[in-house]
This record gives C-alpha cells, structure tokens and sequence, in this order.
C-alpha cells in the first residue's frame, strides 16, 4: 500500500493511493525555499482545510506501516507455536511407550486435547497480555473485551461431575477479567480426567462442554519450596493446582550442557497410583534425576518456575597429612561441577582425587609451621556451601618449671607455635594464671609467668594463637628442678636450669656422690648456679637435689683454659698466661703458643714454667700490635682465645701558630691512623715519635671542631677534641676613626665564640698616655672574620696591637688614624661690631691650633664646646673695603696637625639690631597677611550662603 503526491507550481498537488485516486487542489502554498529563489512563487498562507487534509494523509501513511508490522509478527510467531506443540506431542508419544494401563487412558485423552486445542475457540490471540494469574485463594483469566471466555468449569471423572466452579468477570474499557473464587476445601476437589468450560462473549454463553487446553490456563501454584537434594530421588511437590487435569509427569528445563543428564528425557515423573480417588494431588510425590544448581518447572502455558537443588552443606572434614576427606550432604558426583574453595582460593581441579553426593576427597598437604584456621566451602554448580572452619592448632609439648614464691621465665616447646601473620595474638594461661611478655618462634614460646600462691600442681597449660587453642593436654609443675645444659665461662663452669633453689637449701652430688662446699652462687631466678671444678676431676657427672627433688644427671667435661696475666702495652714481647684445667697426664708438659694469622703461623715454645695448682708460663712473641689470636697447647689439651694489646691513649692534641697538631699519649706506633670526624686523615708527613706522640699539619679542609681519634691495628683511642690558637692574617680599617673611635676588621684562622681577643694601644706621639687597653665590642661572623668596634678618643694617631687569648704570640700590630675636622655651617657677624663665631661640624677635638677666616684674618681664642661645635672671637675692625658683604669665603679649623676648611662663612652687611628689626617687620607683615585672607574667604562664604 503506498500514496505518492506531487506537487508543481500551478499550485496543484495530487496524490494516489491504494483503493482509491484522487486529486487535491492546494491554494495558497507558502514554500519559503521556493519564495527565496523564485520571487515570482506567491506568497499566501495554508488555510486550516488544506492542512487538516495533508494530517489525516499523514495518519493514513502511519496505520498503513502498522498493519504490515503486525503481520510479520504473526507470520513468524506461528512457527513458533506449532514447535511447541509438535514437542508436546513427542513428550505424550515417549511418555505413552513407557507406561501402561490407567496412565494410557490419560496420554490418549492428553493426545486429543491436542486435536481439540487446534479446534478450540479461544486462541492465543484472545488473551490479553499477562493473561493469567495464579492464587492460592483465585485463577485469574484475561481476555479481550469482544472475545470469548471461560465462564464456568467443571471437573469431571470417568464421566461423572464431580465438582463445578463459576468465574467472576468484569469488564474493563478493553480487558475482561475473569476471577474463579476458591477455597480451601475447594482445592482437594479441583482434580479431573477431562476439564470442561463454559465459553461465552459478550456476557452471553456460546457453548458448553468445551474441553479446556491447559496451554490457556493459569499454572499451578506451589505453596511450598521445592528445594531437591542433589541425588535425587522420590521428592514432595506441594501445590495447588497440579491436577487439573490428571498428571503423570513433570516436565523441567536443564541449564547446564555438560551434565550427564541433559541429554535424558527431561520430565520427573509423578509416583503412585494417579488413578485412585484418594490419591493426595496437592503433594505429589515425583521422581527427580540428580543433578545440582539451577531448573526451571515447564507448565503447559509456557510458564516457567525456577527452583535449585539443595545447596552443599560440609558436617565434618577429616584431615591427614595431605588428604582433605570433605563429608556432607548434596554433593555432586560430576567434578566438572564440583569445586573446592580454601580460604577464598580455589583449589586446583587436578588436585580433587573423588567427588561423590556425600563424600569429597582431595589432595591438601598443610606444612607450614604456624598455627593457622582454615575457612572450607564447597561449590557445585556455582551454588556454595556453608563456610567450614578446620583448625591447625598449636602443640606444646613441653616446659620448664619456674619456682613458685619467684614466678620466672616459662619456656613452652611444641610445634606451630607462631602464627604467619604480622600481628599475633598470641596467649598463654597456666590455670587461672595468664602469662606476660609473650614471644615466640614456630618451635617455642617464652613468656613471664607471676609468683603463686596456688596449691594446686599438674596445672593445664592453654596456648591461644589468634583464637586457635591446642587440643593436646600439657601439664605445669612448680619447683621441679632441672638442668638443661652447662657452660663454661672461662675459668667458671655454670649449670644452667631452672628451680635450683638457694645455696643454704640446695646440694650437688658429683659422680654420684654429694660433695660440699662446691657451689659458689645460685641466681635470684635459679636459673644459674657457678660451680666449682674439682680438683683434677675435669670430666664428671653432676646432678643437683633442693627441697627434696632431684634433678637429671648431666656430664661436664671441663676445658684446659689460658688466662693472659696483664694488658700488654705496645713494645712488650714477654707475654704472661696462666692455664687452668691441665690433666695431670699434661702437666709436665711444654706449653706452646701458635700466633694465628692469615698467612704466618708461629709456634713458640714457652720459655719459662711454674707449676703450682696452676701453670703459669711465659712466651716471647714478635712485635705485634691490636687484637691477637692464639692457640695454646699443653699435651694434647689444646686452647684457643685471642688477646689485645692495649688500646692506644690521647692525652691531649695541641695546634701550635704554623698549623701542626700534636697529640700526646701512648700505645702509639708506626701504623697509627689518624681520625677527625670519622674522617681517616690520609697524611704522609706524619711524625711519630714510637709510644709518645703523634704529629701532622693541619690543612684547612678538616673539620678543627671535630673529634679526633687514633686507629693502632684496629684498636680505637679515646676521643678529644685539638686544642687551637687563632692565627692572626691581617687586620684592617675600613674607614678613618671618628672622635669617639672606629671599626678593624680581624681575618684569622680557628677563632671560635670562647676565643678571648685583647688590644691595646700606644700614642704615636712623645708625651702620650703610654699602653692602655681598649674597650671593644667584638662579633664573630664566622671562624676566620671577627668584626670589632673600638672606643678609642682622637685625635692623636695611635699603632695598637692584638692578640688572642693572652698569649703574645699571636701578636698582630695596626695603625690608627682619625678623621680631620670638617665646618658644616658658622654664624655670621658684622665686621665694625665683630664678636663670638660659632662654628658647626663633626670631629672637634679640644686640642684646637687655629682657625682662620679667609688668607689673613685669624679668629681669636678658640675654644672646644662639643665635638660638633667650637667658638672664636673675631675683633671689630673698621677697614672694610676689602669685605665683599653676602658672598662666602673659606674658613679653617687646624686640630693637631689636621686641617679641615670650607667655603661657608659670610659678613652680615648690618649690625645686628638692625636684623632683629627686619627679622620683627618680616614677622608682622606675615601676620597682617593671613589675616586679609581669612576676611577674605569669610566674605566669599557668606555671599554664597
């Protein structure tokens, strides 16, 4: 169907359609594009005729496209139709070849209710979208208003009504509901072999006895979850609904391709006798194929009802070395589908050895040596299982004893002691007592157990690691003595243990029998006890006994031990020892020393021998120096330790005034290093004077503050610090000094803020004051610039000296020079009257030789004021034709020798009463002035206003 228009410019349109040709003449059209290039094309509006006219065009054109839509939908959606029911009948025609008897009358009636769906009067298309819904207590029917509907329906047996039932239905605009009230009671009668309905439209019944298709009814409703284990088996469906018409099976979708099943008829069937009038339709009771994870129920109408195999549950996991054996229920026996999840980590496939429905083995070796929990799931078909927890528990296995009035350190031993994580939690209780200070590797836990007041003994011990507690029973005693070990510390033999008591309770018995007077001191903890050796007895057995208990027997074999007699000092090659435990089949016997070196072994005889209870001797070794290595051999007892020399010693390390440091000690010799702030100083012109002392120049890059220290075959010297002297560079003045004194500037080497500077100065002049010392105010910029400010009076030139310290020999000498006097302004005077001059300027002193005005004039009694002020008298004179009054000419100042002149002084042309009396006229002119210009801003405002 099409409808095509053209248009022209004779403003005629026309346009032909299906059915029908017809020819609209269009007046007016405005077509702005043809306006804008054709300026002949008439300009004029749409009448509202004409536009309704091309609107209901356009609504032809849209229902047109619609109906072909609607066609295609049905055109592809009855191949669809037809494939399911040509599946349907295939299920009816394998189901009939498996049973026989009643059940046949059942597929035949069921094989025709297919011919009859063909035949029926309610198609697909009478129903309206979501058409059914499914109650416990109502079914729910929708059709198309005009159709046609179910209005009754009657359940019938062997031909015989046994129950009817009325639908309710409203009308709504275009949907017609249709409600079929049930009760209760009315379920357990909702049963039939043949379901019939009345059918009416338009609230007028059409026909009765209409056999219903279930494909147009509502689904069952299951009133209980339907939740299979996963072997299968008979299971209860419970529901409303079922038996409508008679069921024999239940038809279900299977989602998983590869499950040995998906390919079997995909149908559960219903057990019992279907056919007896008692038989119980609201739970069926069906028969389920195993599988595990998601189905789908397939109702007649296309319904689906989703529901899962029971999920896996783990009871018990039995673990062996590197079996994990999984038992629970609903399983699977498909490993493709069987997965194992330890600790959020799935297991790898190729380790799960079997998987049955209960059972599920699977290779899991736990070596590690901390205590651990591990959380288990199974998953089967995706769908998990609870969360399994299974414990590696810790397992001591044994501990010391600790006294009970003391409390002590409590050793555990076991195994998985620790925990992997970074942060442990980690807990010990014996009985009621908890234990502090808790540490420990995978192989022991130490902790401080508190002293006791219980009476109680075999107390539990409970080891906690991050929740996970041991299983095993371990049990505590207090006061149980025991020895563990023994050490030999030099010429002391320690019996290590625990609960030794104190040394007035506690005895020893050595080689079975107890001796006295052996025991040289028990520790506060009794963990320790010094014994002492028996005369030449050197290997024995020893047990101890205290408060009543004795302990384990161990054997104590005792070492031949040298003992060096004093510290040798560098130079000294008589060394001295001492040896203790030599068996008596020794003791006559040489000793020898063998220096152990890298490359040189030497063996020296000893060269003189006391036997007492001991054995001292004497060997002569070659000059060495630092820490020394040793073998000491008598018979066949052998000795090995090492020995120092004695470390080199500082007493002190001065820096004299041409930069040599010395340092004074001993212990010093040719392979000293020297070193200032852990700096090695590597120097070549280092003198040594052997045991005594050390020298070397100092260069400016070490670090003067440092610390310094001597190195002598490895062996350190104690730290000082070099005593310095500043030394003087130069001094300088950057400017003349003023009345009052001035500034120098001082460059030398190692000052530091305690360096203590003086300066003194002498006059240049005979008759001067002699030496004095100068007040100053001295900063320190940096180690080598100190800046001084000296108050030091003129204006005599003085040569001054300075020196750090007191010591005069770092003696510097400076000269002084002061400034010469400058006039910055004088007053002036009349030359007939003359008068005092006063003249003003910087760096007066009070010993003035002259001042003179001009080439002749000298100005009369000078006299010192101030430092910035002196005075004169100029005498009258009445030759003054060679006075040029107002212009300036020069006036001198000579201090000590130091002139200072300056063009600046002027002759007053008038005495002075005469310039009191201008300076009076002056003043009063002002003041008559600024009265007239206030008057005058007076009048201007108040003309304004």
């Amino acid at each position: 169907m099409s409808i095509t228009c053209s248009k022209s410019f004779t403003k005629h349109a026309s346009c032909s359609g299906y059915g029908s040709n017809f020819n609209l003449i269009l007046e007016n059209i405005t077509d702005e594009n043809y306006s804008k290039t054709d300026p002949s094309f008439p300009q004029s509006n749409i009448s509202e005729k004409k536009l309704i006219i091309v609107v209901v065009c356009l609504i032809i054109s849209f229902l047109i496209i619609l109906s072909c839509i609607t066609c295609c939908f049905w055109f592809f959606r009855i191949p669809e139709r037809h494939h399911k029911r040509e599946n349907d009948k295939e299920l009816y025609q394998l189901t009939l070849k498996q049973n026989e008897g009643k059940g046949l009358r059942y597929l035949e009636r069921a094989e025709n209710n297919d011919i009859i769906r063909k035949e029926s009067l309610l198609e697909h298309d009478d129903f309206f979208n979501n058409r059914y819904e499914t109650h416990r207590d109502s079914l729910v029917v929708k059709t198309k208003a005009n159709n046609y509907y179910y209005s009754n329906i009657t359940f019938t047996w062997d031909d015989s009504i046994i129950n009817s039932m009325t639908f309710n239905c409203v009308l709504n605009n275009t949907i017609r509901v249709c409600t079929l009230p049930v009760s209760e009671s009315d379920h357990i009668r909702m049963y039939s072999l043949n379901l019939y309905a009345c059918v009416s439209q338009n609230e007028t019944v059409v026909m009765c006895g209409h056999n219903i298709d279930l494909y147009y009814f509502p689904s069952p409703y299951l009133i209980s979850e339907f939740r299979p284990p996963t072997r299968g088996g008979n299971v209860t469906l419970s529901g409303y609904y079922l038996h409508l018409k008679t069921r024999m099976i239940v038809s279900y979708r299977n989602y998983y391709k590869k499950d040995q099943f998906y390919n079997i008829m995909r149908v559960y069937r219903v057990q019992g006798d279907i056919f007896e009038q008692g038989y119980d339709r609201i739970n069926l009771v069906v028969s389920v194929i195993p599988g595990c994870g998601l189905r789908s129920f397939y109702w007649e109408n296309d319904d689906l009802y989703n529901f899962t195999y029971q999920n896996p549950l783990i009871q018990q996991i039995h673990t062996s070395q590197s079996i994990f054996d999984i038992v629970g229920t609903n399983f699977y026996n498909q490993s493709i589908f069987v997965g194992v999840i330890i600790d959020n980590k799935n297991v790898d496939p190729n380790d799960i050895i079997t998987v049955d429905f209960e059972n599920i083995k699977l290779k899991y070796n736990y070596s590690e040596p901390f205590s651990t929990k591990l959380s288990v799931q199974v998953s089967c078909c995706d769908y998990l299982s609870n969360k399994f927890e299974i414990s590696y528990p810790p397992i001591p296995s044994s501990s010391n004893s600790i006294p009970k009035s003391k409390g002590g350190l409590l050793i555990i031993n076991g195994n998985r002691l620790t925990s992997s994580l970074s942060n442990n939690n980690i807990s010990v209780t014996v009985g009621d007592s908890i234990c502090s200070n808790v540490s420990s590797t995978s192989n022991e836990i130490k902790c401080y157990l508190q002293p006791s007041n219980t009476t109680l003994n075999n107390i539990i011990i409970n080891v906690s690691i991050n929740g996970v507690v041991n299983t095993n029973n371990l049990l505590f005693k207090y006061d149980i003595p025991y020895i563990t070990s023994y050490s030999q510390v030099n010429d002391e033999i320690q019996i290590i243990g625990d609960c030794f008591g104190n040394i007035n309770s506690t005895s020893i018995q050595i080689n079975g029998k107890q001796v006295s007077n052996q025991i040289i001191s028990i520790n506060y903890n009794e963990t320790i006890l010094k014994l002492k050796v028996p005369n030449q007895n050197y290997n024995f057995n020893v047990s101890i006994k205290t408060n009543s208990i004795k302990t384990n027997e161990i054997n104590v074999n005792v070492n031949l031990y040298a003992r060096i007699n004093e510290i040798p000092s560098i130079g000294n090659k008589l060394i001295n020892f001492t040896l203790f435990y030599v068996n008596s089949s020794n003791i006559n016997s040489i000793p020898s020393i063998t220096i152990l070196k890298q490359q040189f072994n030497q063996s020296i005889k000893s060269i003189s021998t006391k036997i007492n209870e001991t054995i001292t001797c004497s060997f002569e070794i070659e000059y060495y120096c630092g820490i020394i290595n040793y073998e000491i051999q008598i018979g066949n007892q052998r000795y090995q330790s090492s020995f120092s020399y004695e470390s080199p010693l500082i007493n002190q390390c001065n820096l004299n005034s041409s930069e040599i440091v010395t340092c004074i000690g001993s212990g010093i010799n040719e392979t000293t290093s020297i070193i200032i702030s852990n700096q090695t100083i590597l120097t070549t012109n280092k003198q040594i004077n052997y045991n005594q002392s050390i020298s070397f120049k100092f260069n400016e890059e070490y670090d003067i503050n440092g610390e310094l220290y001597l190195n002598v075959c490895g062996l350190l010297s104690n730290k000082v610090k070099i005593n310095t002297i500043p030394i003087i560079k130069n001094v300088s003045i950057p400017n003349l000094f003023s009345t009052n004194g001035g500034d120098i500037n001082i460059v030398a080497k190692y000052m530091n803020n305690n360096t203590n500077i003086t300066i003194q100065c002498d006059n240049n002049k005979s008759g001067g004051d002699g030496e004095q010392t100068i007040e100053k105010e001295c900063k320190l910029i940096n180690n080598s610039l100190l800046l001084c400010n000296i108050k030091l009076n003129g204006p005599i030139d003085k040569t001054c000296k300075v020196y750090f310290n007191n010591d005069i020999k770092t003696v510097s000498t400076f000269n002084v020079s002061y400034k010469s006097p400058s006039i910055n302004r004088t007053s002036v005077i009349y030359p007939k009257q003359g008068g005092i001059l006063t003249i003003i300027g910087n760096d007066f002193y009070d010993s003035i030789d002259m001042v003179t005005i001009g080439d002749l004039l000298k100005c009369n009694d000078p006299k010192f004021i101030n430092n910035t002020m002196i005075t004169c008298l100029i005498l009258p004179t009445n030759n003054t034709s060679n006075i040029k009054y107002g212009e300036s000419i020069y006036i001198n100042v000579t201090i000590n020798g130091k002139s200072g002149a300056s063009k600046i002084f002027k002759y007053s042309s008038q005495p002075d009463e005469v310039h009191q009396y201008s300076a009076a006229r002056n003043i009063f002119q002002n003041l008559l002035l600024s009265i007239l210009i206030i008057v005058i801003i007076s009048l201007l405002f108040t003309t304004t206003l």
